[in-house]
């Protein structure tokens, strides 16, 4: 019996390299339940690389140690006596140090533990043990082991490429698995206290925006937020799509309602065409329940689809029946399900682009469409970048216990010129950075990213000799070789370089109330030094 389960396959390994990696695709399409997807993993490896047995070894973070979570080859009682400590034996070496391991015969390994007492009988046949660690995010999370006929080294180490290959599989599916779960645990966590918080969060009136464009998106988000027509949010990434999505839910009759999330480029097809619709028991391998896809969870509220450009063509055409009849079936299921949902898109894509070449259904998008709102660069609305600044400064002053509350006007400077390709995400990054690594209370040159520091340094090399602030700066100093009062002097050239601009402006033919938006003041102020320095109104 041995025998037989330690004999390798007599077709050539190109072949069933290739039927491993087709049998692991078609495991991963199905992985919506990690239970038998690890089930069948084991499986795969088994039936396609000739190993005798294996285990799946995962994190208990609660105990600190190291479970079965699937195996092969494995009875029951075996399975439950495979308990490590972090570091113990090989697989918890494994963990420990983030490495692979390779025992060419476990007979020979004092490290080797056979803690599940399972290769007993395999003592007259040497065995190999290899090793993988699984990781999501960097992160250790687990192991996944195999034990196959003793080889030489070379077949041993083409056996740990094919098993890395098979580790980041499992840990693609864990880590999509804790992702989800995260989500759940977010929409578990409503009540009516949340309700209020967010409510007054994205209240229109505590949305950071001086700028022309942001009012009108505000204004354009307030209409929207009374009606039910499906609204298509575009801007580039970091621009605040998602914040908008959250005012016009958290503004409308549904707040009540659940706000689901859902990021369209973050799921496969298959997952992702579940994880909308839901799915019934039986479904697919791995559907040993039903469950409620995120249109049923969003019934009386709003569903946002973030990056919705990524959707395939054949889940557009889902989308598009439920935006039309308000109705879909979910996978595997003959009943229909009608819900009440508001949908909100959003995506850094043009989608009339996506649409001329064949990405994107134009009928879906004029469903999507109804009413559009669209986000400005922060390069576009640059005056919004001081208040953008203060907002961030107490956010982040309030969660790190700091007190940076000043910034020079070389700084307000940079930040205004800079070009901001990541927008007010890069902003509120480089503010967050400078608050946690300023030492003081003033928020210096020295603590901006590098990039926004060369920026200024480049268009400083750059300047001319004939340019404007050379011949500003040579008519100041001549005004201060000549005066009496370096103070007074200073007064002297705000007021003759601050009446020049007013009158240059003035030569426009703007309203006062543009004039004075332009100039970065109030009217009130505008009317005042326009009084100051004899300029008729």
């Amino acid at each position: 019996m041995v025998d037989e389960r330690l004999a390798i396959a007599a077709e050539p390994r190109e072949e069933r390299v290739l039927g491993l990696l087709t049998h692991m695709g078609e495991a991963a399409g199905t992985a919506l339940d990690p239970s038998p997807f690890f089930e069948r993993v084991m499986q795969v490896v088994a039936d396609d690389l000739g190993m005798v047995r294996g285990t799946l070894v995962l994190l208990d973070r609660t105990t600190n140690k190291l479970r079965v979570a699937a195996s092969h080859g494995l009875t029951p009682e075996e399975q439950a006596r495979g308990e490590y400590a972090i570091g113990e034996g090989v697989t918890g070496h494994v963990v420990e140090t983030g490495l692979p391991a390779v025992v060419p015969d476990i007979s020979k390994d004092p490290r080797f533990l056979d803690r599940t007492a399972a290769r007993r009988a395999d003592r007259s046949c040497p065995i190999a043990f290899i090793c993988i660690p699984l990781k999501v995010n960097d992160e250790v999370i687990g192991a996944l082991s195999v034990d196959r006929p003793l080889a030489v080294q070379a077949s041993l180490d083409k056996d740990l490429r094919l098993l890395t290959i098979v580790g980041s599989t499992v840990s693609q599916v864990l880590k999509i698995h804790r992702l989800i779960s995260v989500e759940k645990e977010k929409l578990l966590a409503r009540d009516e206290e949340l309700l209020r918080e967010l409510k007054s969060r994205y209240r229109l009136g505590n949305v950071v925006g001086q700028s022309e464009a942001v009012q009108r998106v505000l204004a354009t988000a307030a209409r929207a937020a009374k009606s039910r027509a499906s609204i298509l949010i575009t801007g580039e990434t970091g621009t605040g799509k998602e914040l908008i999505a959250n005012v016009v839910h958290y503004n409308s009759d549904r707040a009540a309602g659940p706000f689901v999330k859902v990021n369209c480029g973050a799921l496969p097809e298959t997952l992702l065409e579940s994880e909308l619709f839901g799915h019934v028991k039986g479904a697919f391998t791995g559907a040993t329940e039903d469950r409620k896809g995120r249109f049923e969870i969003a019934d009386g509220g709003t569903l946002f689809l973030d990056e919705v450009a990524e959707m395939s063509p054949r889940l557009q055409v889902k989308l598009l029946r439920v935006l039309q009849d308000g109705e879909f079936e979910p996978v595997g299921a003959e009943r229909t399900i009608r819900a009440d949902v508001r949908v909100v898109a959003a995506t850094n894509k043009d989608l009339k682009e996506e649409i001329r070449q064949g990405r994107f259904r134009d009928d879906l998008y004029y469903r999507l469409n109804v009413i559009p709102i669209h986000l400005p660069p922060l390069r576009d609305r640059r005056e919004d970048i001081p208040p953008l600044v203060d907002h961030f400064l107490e956010i982040y002053n309030r969660r790190n216990e700091t007190n940076v509350t000043k910034l020079s006007r070389e700084v307000l400077d940079l930040l205004l010129r800079h070009s901001w390709p990541g927008n007010v995400r890069e902003l509120e990054n480089c503010i967050e950075r400078a608050v946690v690594m300023s030492p003081g209370e003033v928020l210096s040159v020295d603590l901006l990213p590098t990039e926004i520091v060369e920026h200024r340094r480049a268009g400083l090399q750059a300047r001319p000799p004939g340019s404007l602030d050379d011949a500003v700066r040579r008519a100041a100093e001549q005004l201060c070789r000549s005066a009496e009062s370096l103070g007074g002097t200073r007064e002297q050239l705000i007021r003759i370089v601050e009446e020049a601009v007013i009158r240059k402006a003035l030569q426009l033919d703007l309203s006062q109330r543009e004039l004075a938006r332009r100039l970065g003041m109030s009217r009130m102020t505008l009317r005042k030094k326009m009084r100051e320095y004899g300029i008729p109104m």
